[in-house]
């Protein structure tokens, strides 16, 4: 197998594994990652907004290395924005989980930026 196709097959594995962690950490009545490091799901280490940015970016990088062309990284916009609304909007009838518009914001801001930096890149690397 060429070490190239390789390198995308395991990124969109990658990609997809990503998307079922944050959607089940999205989903999960409290909070599963203070639940697995302190044994208190109503802990909450860290600043949620922060939280949410970074794995939207992480996620809208892994996704725009796995599906480098220009027509994916539209469609892969609207994907994880989508994602990130009704997974936030699934909060509403979830048990100790809320709705947040800011938390929709920063999703949207993590892909925005995740997805313009990996463009960039690719416009530079494509120039060399």
């Amino acid at each position: 197998m060429d070490s190239k196709l390789f390198k995308i097959i395991f990124f969109k594995y990658f990609f997809y594994f990503n998307i079922f962690i944050i959607s089940l950490l999205s989903l999960y009545p409290g909070n599963l990652i203070g639940l697995i490091f302190f044994g208190d799901d109503s802990t909450f280490p860290g600043s949620d907004k922060m939280h949410h940015f970074f794995s939207y970016f992480i996620l809208s990088i892994i996704g725009s290395i796995a599906y480098f062309e220009k027509k994916f990284f539209y469609r892969l916009f609207i994907f994880l924005v989508s994602l990130g609304f009704f997974l936030e909007l699934l909060q509403i009838w979830i048990p100790n989980r809320y709705f947040e518009f800011l938390d929709m914001f920063s999703n949207f801001f993590g892909v925005l930026v995740g997805i313009n930096i990996v463009r960039f890149f690719k416009k530079y690397y494509d120039k060399i």
